[in-house]
């Protein structure tokens, strides 16, 4: 099957709606590779982001919360340099609906942009696995 890419800019602080359900529940997808980073013009050189199934699980990363699933960072060392980019994601997980991408630059508090790039690969779900996929992205909530 063929992969999808998702990539572009979020301004730190922010959460960013990435935008995946195309109405048919019986087709998901699969995060393979989550890469950030900040721009190494700018003074901030460190970047992190979380990758969640909801729009409220926060920037920190908390691997005890199931609504996130991928976790990444990323070190600018210099204009020429930048240190291998750490990832990891969630190996038992499938996307329905939308993911949501929440990260920061730096310390904190500027205005600085964060670089995402995303692979997802398309799985063919039955009815009763949608369903299950879709309780779990709900984290088991009431909404």
């Amino acid at each position: 099957m063929k992969r999808r890419t998702l990539r572009g800019q979020l301004e730190e602080g922010t959460n960013k709606r990435l935008i995946l359900d195309d109405g048919r529940l019986t087709r998901g997808y699969k995060v393979v590779s989550f890469i950030v980073a900040c721009d190494p013009s700018t003074t901030s050189v460190d970047a992190y982001a979380t990758l969640s199934l909801d729009y409220d699980s926060g920037k920190t990363w908390n691997w005890g919360d199931n609504r996130q699933i991928g976790w990444a960072s990323t070190n600018v060392v210099s204009f020429s340099g930048v240190n291998s980019p750490f990832s990891v994601i969630d190996p038992d997980h499938i996307v329905i609906q939308d993911l949501w991408i929440q990260g920061q630059v730096g310390a904190g508090g500027g205005s600085d942009v964060l670089n995402y790039l995303i692979e997802l690969e398309p799985v063919s779900l039955t009815d009763d696995q949608a369903i299950i996929t879709l309780i779990k992205e709900r984290s088991q909530d009431d909404l």
